[in-house]
């Protein structure tokens, strides 16, 4: 990667905006040669926080937007934020729900919520670029 490249989309926060949110973030990211594990781990993490934001920050039949940021910093650094203007709710534990934020805390190497004007996730990951891994041998493990 050279430089610093950015990436910024709005959608209406429906159903079936998530999937080219994460269409476009993962081509960004492999059109800056970051290496392939580390974008699909990204897009894992970030396609919970836009789930989060389509499913939970509007009332049914508001038509409100979701918008993802993403900047690639020439030091194999991701800075993402996933953004809505809707109504962050606080929710306890429900049965098969509710891990989307722990997986993007388990991916990411920083996570912020803010929810002073509707909620804004952001996010910082690691991603070295694929020029990075193409010198590296595979260690020997015949015996």
């Amino acid at each position: 990667m050279t430089g610093q490249s950015e990436l910024r989309i709005n959608r209406r926060a429906r159903g079936d905006a998530a999937r080219p949110l994460r269409h476009a973030l993962s081509a960004f990211m492999k059109a800056k040669e970051v290496e392939p594990d580390s974008v699909d781990d990204i897009v894992t993490a970030v396609g919970e926080a836009l789930a989060n934001a389509i499913e939970h920050a509007y009332s049914d039949g508001d038509n409100g937007k979701v918008e993802l940021f993403a900047r690639l910093d020439a030091g194999g650094t991701v800075v993402i934020e996933v953004s809505d203007q809707g109504a962050f709710i606080e929710r306890g534990q429900r049965q098969g729900r509710g891990y989307g934020l722990q997986i993007v805390r388990r991916i990411a190497r920083w996570v912020s919520i803010d929810t002073s004007s509707g909620t804004t996730v952001s996010m910082i990951f690691d991603a070295p670029d694929a020029e990075s891994f193409r010198d590296v041998k595979a260690p020997n493990l015949e015996r």
